[in-house]
């Protein structure tokens, strides 16, 4: 029986094989990506990525905005749905970013390198506001506090959960009782603000 040739890839899937290979390489860090090291990576020929990527730049938003965005959709849905309590949201919320540092933590740990990935800095500090401004309005929803305190409280709830995920890797803490300490933490921050 004759060997039949290959099925060229649609651009779509090329495109999507290169942003795995670019993942496999960062995860690895065996070395920088380039359009290079990503060619090798992937198998391709060395000019292949420049016809799919504009730069490494653009390689490493797209794999931000796929690990981040996917979070970013499922924190929406949980949020919006109005029979689930404020901490159940902030729990549930931070077992999903649990979840993907277990499985993405080497990619995003190299993403988030500033000096190799300049760009992504304002992708991530665009996040950040997102983030922000979503947690503000389910406070404000669910707590009887001003907007402008909503707005505080949430910023602190979002830098706190960057934290305490922080040291929830560095110091190999018990997870469930990482996050049940921040929750109580988040709670009794959003009490005294609506003391006030």
């Amino acid at each position: 029986m004759p060997e039949t040739a290959p099925k060229r890839m649609s651009r779509e899937d090329r495109r999507a094989s290169l942003l795995d290979a670019a993942a496999d390489l960062l995860e690895s860090g065996r070395a920088p990506l380039t359009f290079e090291t990503l060619a090798e990576t992937a198998g391709v020929s060395s000019t292949l990525p420049y016809k799919y990527f504009d730069s490494v730049n653009e390689i490493a938003l797209e794999l931000y905005a796929r690990i981040v965005g996917a979070v970013d959709d499922a924190t929406d849905d949980l949020i919006a749905d109005p029979d689930t309590d404020l901490d159940a949201k902030v729990r549930a919320s931070l077992h999903l970013w649990c979840d993907v540092l277990r499985d993405e933590g080497p990619l995003l740990l190299r993403l988030s390198d500033d000096v190799a990935h300049p760009g992504l800095s304002r992708a991530i500090e665009g996040r950040r506001e997102r983030a922000v401004d979503v947690w503000a309005d389910a406070i404000e929803a669910q707590a009887d506090v001003a907007p402008a305190d909503a707005r505080l409280l949430a910023a602190s709830l979002t830098a706190g959960s960057t934290a305490i995920l922080r040291r929830w890797i560095r110091d190999r803490l018990d997870r469930v009782a990482t996050i049940e300490r921040f929750v109580v933490m988040n709670r009794a921050q959003i009490e005294a603000v609506a003391s006030l």
